[in-house]
Parts: C-alpha cells; structure tokens; sequence
C-alpha cells in the first residue's frame, strides 16, 4: 500500500517537476551552444558562431548571444547584418553594453563613413577609463578616420578592384607578384585546403591573363610546393629567379631562390645569397632594386615595432651592412612590404601608423632625396581607393606602367585577404 501510494505521488508530481526541470535545461543548452559559439569565434571560425547562435531559442531576448552574432557577421563581411544587429541591441540595452558602440565605429570606419564612425568612437571612448590599451587603441581609430575625414588621401586618379571568385576565395590570397617581362601572369600565395598539400600554411600560384579574364589559379610548380610553408617574396626583373620563403612556421625556415623556367620540370634550388634571416625577425624583403636589398625587421637599434632596412649591392658581389631607413621613414609602428620602382628612389610600402593611415595598414611612399646618402621624404599616402580601412599590404606596380596589385582584408572582399588590381588613369612617372 505504502509503495502504491508513493508510485501514485511520483506521477502526479513528475509534470510539476518536468514543468521545473524545463528552465533549467533551456539554461544549459544555451549556456553550451553559447560556450560553443565563444570557441569558435576565438578560433575564428565566424560563421561556425553564426550557424551555432542562430540554434538558440529566444535570441532575439538574449543581449549577450545578440551581442557575439552581430560581431561574427562583422567579421564575415556581412555589414548590413552587424549594423541592424547592433542598433536593435543598442535600443534595447542602452548604454547595458559599450561595446556596441564600438563595432559600430568599426562597420561606418570600414564603409569610410569616417564622420559616424569618429562619433561611435567617441562615444565608446568616454566609457573607457584610465590609459590602457585599449584607450590607446581607440584613439589611434580616431587619428585614422580623422585622416579620412580630411579627405587628402581621397582621389579619383585610379580604380580599385577584387580580382573576383577566380582569383580570390574565403581563403588567404597575398603577396601578389605580377610578371616583371609582360602582363600575362600574376603570381601570389594562398592558403587554400583544394591546393594545399598536408599541412601546408601557403603555397605559391600563377594566376594567367586571358580574353576571358584572369583565370584559376594554379600551383606553380610542385618541386617548389611541399609540405612546409612556401611564400613568394620577388621576381627577378629579368623573370628568370624566383624568391620565395620556405618553412615550418613565419621564422623557422629559408629565404631561397630557383631558376624561373615555367617550361621545365625542375628547379634549381638555391639560397636567395643575401644576408637575411627570419629567424633573425627579418621580413618581406625585396630583391629588385639595382643597388640594393630592402626588407623589414624588428632588430634592436630600431626605431620600434618593424622598420624598413636597406643593404646595399657591392661590386665584388657582396653586401654592405644593413643600413636603417631613418626616423622620416620609420616609427615606433610597423613598415613592411618594400616595393621600389624603376626610377631607383621612390619606395613604396606598407604601415600602421596612425599618422599616415585611414586605418590598419595603408601604402605609403617616400622618397630617396637625390645627393644626400642616407636620407628620404616623409612618407605620404598613395590614396584611396588604392587604400582602405583594412589592412593593404604587398603593393606593387606592374610593368606597363598603368597597373598595380596587393594584398587587402578590406570588407568587400570574399575572405580574409584577397589580391585586389589597382588601374591607374595617368601612366606612374616612377616605372617608366
């Protein structure tokens, strides 16, 4: 009887507990879609945490799940979906959530909107207390789009395009290299998992020109592409060496160089002979010019962060030490990327600074000043739309004189950094 009357009490109880138990079990699968969605935005996989989030129920109530989907499509490239986001969050939360204001900046600062972003920024600044990091690093936002807002950069000298789906991917494009002998190839580095062998973070590609557009690109060639990471860094102004990176990681390998013969089935490998090293923090040098070797490096007696070096060509064939670009070129940010046209002495390149930049990295130019060894213009900005809010990096101009390539993460492209042409109106005076 004892036992019947508890069995009959259990049941009647069990909707009232299953009623109670609910909450609780939305709770925790909430709590561990939401934990999923953390992992995979900190790995960067965006629409990993876009597809997870979009699982909970009620997210529309869910302030913190709002919060991390608008910034997943920010990353994504999906800016109308981050903007709306973000304004239906801020007029629910007020001011519950700073960090709305933020991303707001950074979505008008990409689309160079740069009056509404400054105002966002401002308006997260005044939420930020002390001088950290952080604080620093919003300030520095708003040196960029006051650069924009001033408008000097802007220009309607050239045209900036995405190379497209043929060229470009969701993956990793950079480092683009156009033929030094003729405008039929453009060579770069990619990460991409259909081209990649193993566990191989880039590989290097030519993509061709035809009547139908630039095509696919294709691994060029499998004695240079293995299992260890492979960057292209130059081509010889002749065509016929090709210099490349080849390592396990950004500072465990080589700087090489082959033979450039794309009819053959071999390459002789070789060290590039110039006394540079990764492992040393030495970075995208750039074999073309005449009378000299330049490359970024972090080594002490900098400036700060990465500055530009020069090491001149001797006539026995050797170098001379690596000379500093000087307080007019470098600063306490990062210079990367060299490029040096054909006159000799204007020197292309990318850097962070908030003083030259509309945002990230943006390509400046300076120049050699004829007579005075040594010594070069201050840095001035090549211009928008050849610039962005992203980072712009490895530009280069291409031989017939009207045309220029590099590397951006800027928001309209279709991954992380894609390889973008630049198509200048007026022939560039410095190729000829």
């Amino acid at each position: 009887m004892i036992s019947s009357i508890y069995n009959m009490g259990w049941r009647r109880c069990l909707p009232l507990l299953l009623l109670t138990l609910a909450p609780l079990l939305l709770f925790a699968q909430r709590k561990d879609k939401l934990d999923r969605a953390n992992r995979e935005f900190t790995t960067g996989d965006y629409p990993g945490a876009i597809r997870t989030l979009q699982t909970i129920k009620g997210l529309e109530g869910d302030a913190e799940a709002s919060l991390l989907l608008s910034v997943s499509r920010f990353h994504s490239n999906d800016l109308l979906g981050a903007e709306s986001g973000l304004l239906a969050l801020a007029e629910r939360e007020k001011n519950n959530y700073p960090l709305i204001w933020f991303y707001l900046g950074r979505i008008y600062h990409t689309q160079h909107r740069f009056v509404r972003a400054a105002t966002e920024y401002k308006r997260y600044l005044r939420t930020l207390g002390g001088d950290g990091p952080e604080r620093r690093t919003v300030v520095n936002l708003l040196r960029n789009v006051d650069n924009g807002i001033r408008a000097g950069f802007v220009t309607d000298q050239m045209v900036a395009e995405n190379m497209g789906p043929r060229v470009n991917s969701e993956h990793d494009e950079f480092g683009p290299v156009p033929s030094p002998v003729g405008s039929g190839a453009l060579y770069f580095s990619l990460l991409r998992p259909e081209i990649a062998t193993g566990r191989v973070q880039s590989d290097i590609v030519v993509s061709r020109n035809a009547a139908s557009g630039w095509g696919t690109p294709k691994s060029l060639n499998d004695f240079i592409n293995t299992s260890a990471q492979e960057n292209l860094t130059d081509i010889s102004p002749d065509g016929q060496r090709l210099y490349y990176y080849r390592g396990n990681t950004g500072t465990d390998g080589r700087y090489l160089m082959d033979t450039f013969r794309t009819n053959d089935n071999y390459m002789v490998t070789l060290d590039a002979g110039v006394p540079i090293s990764a492992g040393s923090g030495d970075a995208t040098p750039f074999y073309g010019a005449a009378d000299a070797v330049y490359f970024a490096s972090n080594r002490v007696g900098g400036y700060g962060g990465l500055d530009l070096y020069r090491m001149q060509r001797l006539p026995n064939g050797r170098f001379g030490p690596p000379q500093n670009l000087g307080p007019n070129v470098n600063g306490p940010y990062d210079e990367i990327c060299p490029f040096v046209a054909n006159d000799g002495r204007t020197i292309y390149f990318s850097t962070n600074d908030p003083a030259h930049s509309v945002g990230g990295f943006d390509v400046v130019r300076t120049f050699r000043v004829a007579g005075v060894e040594g010594q070069y213009t201050l840095p001035e900005n090549a211009g928008m739309p050849l610039n962005s809010a992203g980072d712009d990096t490895h530009f280069r101009l291409a031989a017939d004189t009207f045309t220029g390539f590099l590397a951006s993460d800027r928001k309209d492209g279709l991954g992380k950094r894609d390889v973008y042409v630049v198509y200048f109106i007026d022939a560039r005076e410095e190729m000829r």
